[in-house]
């Protein structure tokens, strides 16, 4: 048992900075936790490019340290150091690229893809057309205003609706009388984003 627990500890320091990162990742941004082999893979993935980078790191400073100037003993702890650094640092830089979508913007530029960083096309109208919405709900009434926040999908989760009115079929707009609206998407029919002109 004392062999098990030796092999298994290092292997767990060696993985650890992959999890951090995947866990940062899905803690961070709205996208859909996968199944526990995709976090796992996500998780490997990670490991893979931080053990890169501080081997990287490792070189740069064992180089610098041989033109006389000498940063610190690269031993252990410094990777074990630089290795949580990393995680931290891709993790976060994993979710901006995930949450901005410039580099699948670049991307699509140049026809290397299609697709947006963003978890759903549901997701993608709310966070590219920042404007004025009506929410048609089901009852046949129609809720206009800013959206404040918005789910991650359709199928479920809450609206946020900043300065709520109700639009009526003569287009006439009536104040709802609260400065936010909290309503369940699953009231919703569909998504009317108001023309650009009029932000």
């Amino acid at each position: 048992m004392d062999d098990l627990v030796k092999e298994v500890i290092p292997l767990l320091q060696y993985l650890i900075p992959g999890f951090v990162s995947t866990w940062i990742f899905y803690t961070l941004t709205s996208f859909k936790r996968p199944d526990t082999f995709g976090q796992i893979v996500q998780a490997l993935i990670f490991t893979f490019v931080i053990h890169g980078v501080v081997t990287g790191i490792g070189v740069i400073f064992l180089w610098v340290g041989t033109k006389g100037f000498s940063l610190g003993i690269w031993d252990g702890k410094a990777q074990t150091s630089w290795a949580f650094f990393c995680s931290l640092v891709l993790g976060l830089l994993s979710c901006s690229l995930a949450t901005n979508d410039k580099l699948h913007g670049w991307l699509r530029r140049r026809n290397v893809t299609k697709q947006s960083s963003y978890p759903s096309e549901w997701f993608c109208a709310f966070a590219q057309f920042d404007r004025l919405i009506t929410l048609h709900l089901h009852d046949e009434r129609r809720v206009l205003g800013w959206p404040a926040e918005w789910p991650p999908e359709s199928a479920n989760g809450q609206f946020v609706i900043h300065k709520p009115h109700w639009l009526h079929e003569d287009g006439k707009v009536a104040p709802f009388g609260a400065e936010y609206l909290l309503i369940d998407s699953a009231k919703v029919k569909w998504v009317e984003f108001s023309p650009a002109s009029e932000d």
